[in-house]
């Protein structure tokens, strides 16, 4: 079969007329495989990459609750969308995660949960018909979490837009909008949480070079502190610049979700040993 003529479509061989084909799309321009063309176009996609990078991180970091109330109002043109925003930041998170590992590992499951007395019955269970040690399962069982983590923490996006829905229902009716303001709140707080706790486990690891017995649990138990504070602050001037209510209401209702967060995380941890524990 021969090509289709210059006159014609290359994608679907009907005839051309203008600089696009009016049947498929395709431009009808030959394409240009000059190091120039590739030049021009590597320079216009960084270009548009890190201007609009750069604008929404910014504005993510310094600005809480400007990228929802813009993109809730159109204004989107500058910025990337919550989920785009929000799969950024859980990549850079787990990325992270290579060099300061944190996650619900087996031990502190069975040590330092809630349900710690039933994670650890169903262990050994495990362990009991499988023939395998306590640490011969940990590290299945804490690669299984690690990658099932980057994918259940979606769910506590949609969890915690409930809460806003709760507090904030009067001002923005629809559940769809405050998922979108829920988007961008866990894309700070996986880029903080991976950020601060990098630096938490060089001061850990630092302590186990010193000669002190220190835990995974005890790294949690120090940083939550260093990632709640900043949250409760960004939760504050989110809500206060989304949807500028008085600065009185917008405090409790900061507070109030920030312990609504902590349910959704407890929440997720739990329903993360279930699944890595059926997975392994």
């Amino acid at each position: 079969m021969s090509e289709p003529s210059a006159a014609h479509c290359v994608s679907c061989g009907a005839a051309v007329v203008g600089p696009y084909c009016a049947q498929c799309g395709e431009a009808a321009r030959r394409p240009d495989y000059s190091i120039g063309h590739f030049v021009k176009e590597l320079i216009e996609t960084l270009t548009e990459i890190d201007g609009r990078a750069m604008w929404t991180f910014r504005a993510l970091v310094t600005k809480p609750g400007v990228l929802a109330r813009d993109f809730l109002a159109g204004r989107r043109n500058r910025q990337y969308g919550p989920v785009k925003l929000f799969a950024i930041c859980n990549i850079v998170y787990f990325l992270l995660q290579l060099f300061a590992p944190f996650t619900s590992t087996q031990r502190i499951q069975t040590t330092a949960r809630p349900w710690r007395e039933m994670a650890r019955s169903l262990v050994d269970a495990k362990l009991a018909a499988s023939g395998q040690t306590f640490e011969q399962y940990a590290v299945a069982y804490d690669q299984a979490a690690h990658l099932q983590g980057k994918s259940l923490v979606f769910l506590m996006v949609p969890l915690f837009a409930l809460g806003t829905w709760a507090m904030y229902g009067r001002a923005r009716r629809f559940f769809a909008e405050h998922l979108v303001g829920s988007f961008y709140t866990y894309a700070f707080l996986l880029l903080w949480f991976g950020i601060s706790t990098l630096a938490l486990t060089g001061v850990f690891r630092a302590g186990l070079h010193a000669g002190f017995e220190l835990t995974g649990a005890w790294l949690e138990a120090a940083a939550l502190p260093v990632v709640i504070a900043p949250f409760v602050a960004y939760l504050l001037f989110s809500g206060r610049n989304a949807f500028a209510e008085p600065w009185t209401a917008t405090i409790v209702k900061s507070l109030l979700l920030t312990g609504w967060a902590y349910a959704v995380l407890t929440a997720y941890r739990f329903i993360l040993f279930f699944t890595t524990f059926y997975a392994t």
